[in-house]
């Protein structure tokens, strides 16, 4: 193996010797005379050329505007593609946002409800606690208007030395004399 890369590298250094020790000669070019062309045929050889140009120009001015028609329509459907996947992705965030706040009113409402139901509840129990207590003293007042009363009849009728036992109907009598006065004391004192 060593011997063929080695007959390889000789092989490569005697040609590049023997190309710089003798080079090859290249036929000289013969030098281009000018020539004279008639100015008929400059003129006819430059209208030549200039249509050949305007042809080539307006050939590659309509394959560019078509290149730039179909680009543009292209364009037009990608953009028209992402703005349909941004409107439904924005409708879709905005239907969730709606869903997400709709739940939470909901749960909001519940805890209102309850916490209203609770408070009329407490209300009632309240106010039923405070008719029973004002029944209560309205009653024990009563009560003691009435003993007022009774003792105060009792009084005046002790001192007329009048037989309670026997004189029921006079003491009705005097009770029915003094009623309006008796309710008057009640409802002053409310």
């Amino acid at each position: 193996m060593n011997v063929f890369i080695i007959g390889v590298f000789s092989a490569i250094g005697v040609r590049h010797a023997w190309a710089h020790f003798h080079p090859q000669q290249k036929p000289a070019k013969p030098a281009v005379q000018p020539t004279h062309l008639p100015p008929e045929v400059k003129e006819q050889m430059l209208a030549k050329a200039e249509a050949d140009f305007r042809a080539v120009l307006e050939k590659s001015t309509h394959e560019l505007q078509q290149d730039l028609e179909g680009t543009t329509e292209g364009l037009n459907k990608e953009l028209a593609k992402l703005g349909d996947e941004v409107v439904r992705s924005e409708t879709e965030r905005y239907h969730t946002m709606l869903e997400a706040l709709r739940t939470q009113a909901e749960t909001v409402i519940t805890t209102a409800q309850t916490d209203i139901k609770d408070h009329q509840t407490d209300l009632k129990t309240k106010l039923d606690e405070n008719i029973t207590a004002e029944k209560q003293r309205l009653i024990a007042q009563l009560d003691t208007k009435l003993a007022d009363a009774v003792t105060s009849f009792l009084t005046e009728s002790l001192q007329h030395n009048v037989d309670l036992g026997a004189q029921i109907p006079y003491m009705l009598a005097n009770l029915e004399e003094h009623k309006a006065e008796l309710i008057k004391g009640i409802s002053d004192e409310e």
